[in-house]
């Protein structure tokens, strides 16, 4: 530990080193963005800072460290990326890229290690530019370009991290009695003892061979019994599945999986070539196999072989009978789920089953060849006995018919049935003949070979325990000294020598896994009730090391799926193949989202601005209508999204809820160099963003009909077409007004085709609405109160933002402090009162039915804020003063740029009249311009409107009233 810890002093000592290296001067130097989808983020591009220079690629170090999660230092000579942290993901290391220079030390465990960059690092003012892929096979990354569209696997921790994890965590792991359990030597030397006659007379009473023997051999002091016993007990638990191991088992095949069903490109590229061909094996053999030939053509092996998703299909392309196996109960159950699940779905809901019955055989054959390695190589400095370890070696053999392994084919039959129903038969269907004799022989064979300690009892678990411990010790040992010998040298970090050392440390953590799992085995009902949460703790370290036993068994002895990660021999095999022009490609076909829709931004903004929105503006009602919530520029914003993932981003415009309820006010997409307007939403009808480029769209036409649907982008015909639907139609189908449909049914009067869906049951229904449901996604706006218009408009610009610190200071109450009169400064307001291009600011509160207002600008020149004064003809002499009151609701006139408010209200023969004055901003004053109101004639008791000094009829005096607006407040800070 604390060679690691100095490691990482001396590497920040390094880092503030005098010495200053200068970049070599690079002329031909172009600045871009990479979209790329994150494996953690599936569905949604996000920009990365990339750099081009001499046709090689690179990305800013800053931002991919720290979107990895890495910690990131800029030093004189070199960038290190590192993480001294503990994290599930992102492992322990130091990765330090010297400038102007290929030279990179990157550790293994705890070994710097010399590797070679494909081109230089470059530092210059707009940052530290690093070489993208190899960059990320260094910090335990991936990316796959398919399509011209770029993907990258998050960090994930390899095996030799593992070893670090181990180091870091040894005391936690290392399963002790005094310090785990509390114990004392005394009260070990009585427990052990007590447990030892128990057990040497209830086996006699039992009539257990090794309890005589033990007898007898007792006389002589000799303990081979049962050190023949027990060693054989270990053995069984060594190799045979724990409960951890087999849920944690079912986790990470379940994980592997992913890339299959529905959360990545994988799928996506299978499904594209899906639609076109026949539903049957063959066809979906050659289609990955064209697929991975596709990824080769545009990675190269050396890159692909590291990102997870072309692992599995590299893995089910290369295993010869792997369709043969599925085959057969694929066309069993196809037949079955064809009308409710597509294809691909049953095709791997199925290799899902032939995958973990794969995986759990694996493991147990790691498990005895490592035990076989930990036997063969342990010397006289063993604490172990020599009957221990024959009576291991001879189990060993017993472990090697393979009846263990199929203790994996147990679980399937209990936990995974519900897949198939009743359409497989797991047990005569998938396993062929000699795997069928297997499973009957270990169906007989289960009861005398216990998969964990539950059939022992107290005493047996403790002695159990003492001799696992003893093992524990020894492989600590072992693996230890096997460990410092590989790393001591950089020249023996191969995968041979390491695939060895994954032997000895998988024989380490299951000695602990098995010593504690004993231990608290042993526990009597008493002691578990005086310590209640002692169990608890060592099953939580257990899960931990069953974590790293289910990562330890994919060691192999070439790093052909990079399970030690990117190895100097990986680094040399890489720099005979990088070639980054299908990155650069990936660039080119990058568009500039805000380029592309520049006019419909620029339209956006000024509408909201001055909302004088038209009957012609195509948009969203809730945007146009009068009755609008979004009368802010920092009520609505806009993102540019690659829904489709096509390289053109979609135009999304939102709201501040976007983030996390994914709906879209306006849709457009980009096509044959024309902006297409997609969708819209509005009362009681939406759209959201979904996962995977879809678009949920709902819509409802009273309480007898509705539907909601996933749509996909068609570029063909310009528009979203649903690819799965629900309708309910009470009128259409009173009993049972539910349907379902895969693809478009619509009619050509866009109504649904119900009579060619699929009538389902309302329960079936929820279930689907609920699955809609819980894929909407969330997205980040960017709010027009933030955009710069690209297009030059003589009336109007913008400010936006100068007033942050004056209204965060509360200065304003600089200038209104004794005037104002009805209630407190509560709320402000943005906008553009006079329409010359500079916004103004309100400041409102109200009390009753009475509202004050101060109005503030701002001089661009002198870049001063000042007040307006409003006039004042109350009095004697027109006065100005600081704050306006008024009676009612103070509202916005776009047309006039004019303040509009009630100056007064009385009564004449019990009818209230209004006199509203239209106040404009001239000469810096806040100034009446016109008056509008109405009175009562005395003669005739009538209504009489005016406008100044001319009438106007009642129509023309609403017309005016019409066409002003509410102010949109925001609370003060």
């Amino acid at each position: 530990m604390k060679r690691v810890i100095s490691f990482f002093l001396c590497a920040i000592m390094l880092m503030s080193s005098a010495h200053t290296v200068l970049a070599t001067e690079i002329t031909d130097i172009s600045y871009n963005t990479l979209s790329v989808e994150f494996s953690d983020n599936l569905g949604t591009t996000e920009d990365l800072k990339a750099m081009v220079t001499e046709d090689h690629f690179y990305v800013d170090a800053e931002q991919l460290g720290d979107r990895f999660g890495y910690q990131v230092e800029v030093g004189n000579e070199y960038v290190a990326i590192y993480n001294k942290s503990f994290s599930n993901t992102v492992p322990y290391g130091l990765t330090a890229f010297y400038y102007d220079s290929t030279k990179v030390r990157h550790m293994l465990f705890n070994k710097m290690v010399d590797y070679e960059a494909p081109f230089k690092i470059v530092k210059n003012s707009d940052g530290v530019w690093i070489p993208f892929e190899f960059s990320l096979l260094l910090l335990n990354s991936s990316d796959v370009v398919l399509d011209n569209q770029v993907h990258i696997e998050m960090p994930q921790k390899n095996i030799i991290d593992i070893y670090m994890d181990i180091l870091k965590n040894n005391d936690r792991y290392l399963f002790d009695w005094k310090s785990d359990a509390g114990a004392s030597d005394g009260s070990i030397f009585a427990m052990g003892t007590g447990a030892y006659f128990v057990q040497v007379f209830s086996g006699i009473l039992d009539k257990d061979g090794a309890s005589w023997l033990q007898l007898i051999d007792s006389f002589n002091l000799k303990m081979d019994s049962y050190d023949r016993k027990y060693a054989e007990s270990f053995a069984r638990m060594f190799c045979t599945y724990s409960d951890e191991e087999l849920t944690l088992n079912v986790e990470a095949m379940k994980e592997k999986m992913k890339p299959f069903n529905g959360d990545n490109w994988v799928t996506k590229s299978i499904k594209t070539v899906d639609d076109i061909l026949d539903d049957n094996i063959g066809d979906l053999s050659e289609k990955t196999a064209a697929l991975k030939k596709k990824i080769v053509v545009e990675n190269g092996t050396s890159v692909a072989k590291f990102n997870k998703s072309y692992q599995e299909l590299d893995k089910m392309c290369n295993t010869s009978d792997f369709f043969s196996d599925v085959t057969d109960p694929f066309f069993m159950a196809s037949e079955k789920f064809k009308d409710s699940t597509s294809f691909l779905d049953v095709f791997y809901k199925i290799s899902e089953v032939v995958g973990y019955a794969s995986e759990f055989k694996n493991q147990d054959e790691f498990a005895v060849k490592s035990l076989d390695t930990f036997i063969k190589n342990a010397d006289s400095s063993c604490v172990m006995s020599k009957a221990m370890k024959d009576s291991m070696e001879e189990y060993k053999k017993t472990l090697e018919t393979d009846i263990v392994a199929y203790s994996a084919y147990n679980y399937l039959m209990n936990n995974m049935t519900d897949l198939f129903t009743d359409t497989i038969d797991i047990s005569t269907t998938i396993l062929d003949m000699d795997s069928k004799l297997y499973l009957l022989a270990w169906d007989i064979a289960k009861g005398a070979i216990p998969l964990v300690k539950d059939s022992l009892s107290n005493t047996d678990c403790f002695l159990q325990s003492m001799y696992a411990g003893v093992v524990q010790s020894d492989t600590f040992c072992a693996y230890i000294n096997r460990r410092n010998d590989v790393f001591g040298d950089a020249k023996n970090i191969t995968p041979e020598n390491l695939y060895e050392l994954s032997q000895y440390c998988y024989a380490y953590l299951k000695s602990c896994y098995i010593t504690r799992d004993a231990a608290v085995g042993s526990l009597t009902e008493k002691t578990k009730k005086n310590n209640p949460t002692y169990a608890s703790t060592q099953k939580m370290v257990n899960q931990e090391i069953a974590e790293y036993l289910i990562k330890l068994k994919n060691a192999d002895k070439t790093n052909k799926y990079g399970c030690y990660g990117f190895l100097p021999e990986n680094n040399e095999q890489y720099l005979g193949e990088y070639d980054d022009s299908s990155l650069i490609n990936c660039l080119g076909t990058s568009k500039d989202g805000e380029e592309l829709y520049k006019d419909i931004l620029d339209m956006y903004y000024y509408k909201i601005k001055n909302q004088n929105w038209t009957e012609n503006d195509n948009v969203s009602i809730l945007l146009s209508g009068n009755y609008s919530d979004y009368k802010s520029l920092s009520s609505v914003g806009y993102a540019l999204l690659d829904i489709d993932g096509n390289g053109i981003p979609e135009l999304l415009i939102g709201d501040n809820d976007s983030q996390s309820d994914g709906v879209i006010i306006d849709l457009y997409t980009y096509v044959d160099d024309k902006v297409v307007y997609l969708d819209t939403t509005y009362e009681r009808f939406g759209i959201n963003l979904s996962k995977n480029g879809k678009i949920y769209r709902y819509g409802s036409g009273g309480a007898y009909n509705n539907f909601e649907e996933e749509c996909k982008i068609d570029e063909k015909n310009k528009v979203l077409v649903p690819i799965e639907s629900i309708v309910f139609d009470g009128y259409y189908n009173p009993n049972s007004p539910w349907y379902y449909a895969t693809g478009n049914y619509y009619t050509d009067s866009y109504d649904y085709d119900l009579d060619k869906m699929k009538n389902i049951s309302e329960e079936e229904a929820m279930n689907k609405r609920k699955e809609f449901e819980n894929n909407i996604i969330g997205y980040s706006i960017t709010l027009f109160s933030d955009y710069i218009p690209q297009s030059d408009n003589d009336n109007i610009s913008s400010n936006a933002g100068v007033y942050d610190e004056f209204l965060k200071n509360r200065e304003y109450k600089n200038y209104i402090a004794d005037s104002w009169t009805f209630g407190i400064p509560k709320q402000y307001s943005v906008m553009d009162i006079d329409g010359d291009g500079t916004d103004e600011l309100l400041i409102y509160g109200s009390e009753d039915l009475w509202e004050d207002l101060a109005i503030f600008s701002f001089n661009s020149n002198t870049q001063q804020i000042s007040l307006i004064p409003a006039m004042n003809y109350d009095s004697d002499e027109p006065q100005q003063i600081s704050v306006l009151s008024a009676y009612g609701k103070i509202k916005y006139s776009e047309k006039y740029h004019a303040i509009v408010y009630s100056q007064y209200q009385n009564y004449s023969n019990g009818i209230a009249c209004d006199s509203i004055s239209y106040d404009v901003i001239k000469n810096g004053i806040l100034d009446n311009d016109f008056i509008i109101g109405f009175g009562i004639n005395s003669d005739t008791s009538e209504k009489e409107y005016y406008c100044g000094t001319e009438n106007l009829t009642e129509s023309e005096y609403n017309e005016y009233l019409a066409e002003c607006s509410d102010i949109s407040w925001m609370d003060l800070p």
